[in-house]
């Protein structure tokens, strides 16, 4: 199985549909499994799109049901982009972050398996949709033998308390739901850095492997290289955008894309792309 992370940082500094261009061309030509993706936004005031239509495209809506997906959102976009190449995923989108620049800031999950089980947990301490700070996780269950779970994450890193808050909010979540005990997939941008916030970091490896440690092959894994909106500009790399995972499975290998050097820069964040030995079967429903 192949799994590939990236804050897309969407709607704001690049071309949205030469992102969704590159992203489709990545998926074609890795044969990626599954997709997590941050910052993937919508606009505040623009027109919802009907639940029909959303559906041919294979969405699937959390179980707390309070998504709105509008007709600029950049996952429903990349669902029509993926169906043009007839590539069938099923994915799922829930806003995510603090309202700002006009847009809602969302978190997106796409699997060639069937989603099920998918639900939206607010992490953050505040729920205030004006409010940056704000922070939601989006889980689904696979439809493999293990019953895999995976989640897109985005994290307040940059905070350490916030982040421990957040983190123990999360684990509290995945006992409540039950899934302590399956294999478990986090991916996205936790906004901390292993080598300055070991703290952080640490806590984060206490429950999880970084898949990056574990790989057999890998590059630097830097997902950040010079100037980032919020953080200083030290001209160091950084390493802030992680998979994690409680399972066993062997990871083949762990590697950046869209970093401008292998494939293009389409976001102030590169991807992050690895893959794990699996025996999951393809969704057909």
């Amino acid at each position: 199985m192949r799994m590939l992370t990236l804050n897309c940082h969407s709607l704001l500094d690049y071309d949205s549909d030469k992102q969704i261009q590159e992203i489709v061309d990545q998926i074609v030509r890795e044969e990626i499994d599954v997709l997590s993706l941050q910052e993937a936004n919508q606009s505040q005031f623009e027109s919802a799109i009907a639940e029909d239509e959303l559906e041919s495209l294979g969405y699937k809506e959390p179980a707390e049901g309070n998504a709105i997906i509008k007709k600029d959102n950049f996952a429903y976009r990349l669902s029509r982009a993926l169906k043009k190449v007839k590539l069938d995923f099923k994915w799922s989108w829930n806003s995510s972050y603090g309202e700002a620049n006009g847009l809602e800031w969302g978190v997106a999950l796409f699997s060639r398996l069937c989603l099920t089980n998918v639900h939206s947990t607010l992490i953050s301490s505040s729920d205030f949709a004006g409010n940056l700070t704000k922070r939601c996780v989006l889980l689904a269950q696979l439809s493999d033998e293990m019953k895999t779970v995976v989640a897109a994450v985005h994290f307040n890193g940059e905070n350490s308390s916030e982040f421990r808050h957040e983190w123990s909010n999360l684990m509290e979540t995945i006992a409540g739901l039950g899934l302590s005990n399956r294999p478990l997939y986090l991916l996205g941008n936790f906004n901390v850095d292993a080598e300055v916030d070991t703290g952080s970091y640490t806590l984060m490896c206490q429950e999880f492997e970084d898949t990056y440690c574990s790989a057999i092959s890998k590059g630097d894994g830097m997902t950040v290289r010079g100037k980032l909106d919020g953080w200083d500009d030290s001209g160091i790399s950084e390493r802030l955008d992680y998979i994690l995972t409680n399972a066993q499975n062997e990871v083949s290998y762990s590697r950046i894309c869209f970093d401008g050097n292998i494939g293009p820069r389409i976001s102030n964040h590169a991807g992050v792309l690895i893959e794990v030995s699996d025996d999951s079967e393809t969704c057909s429903a």
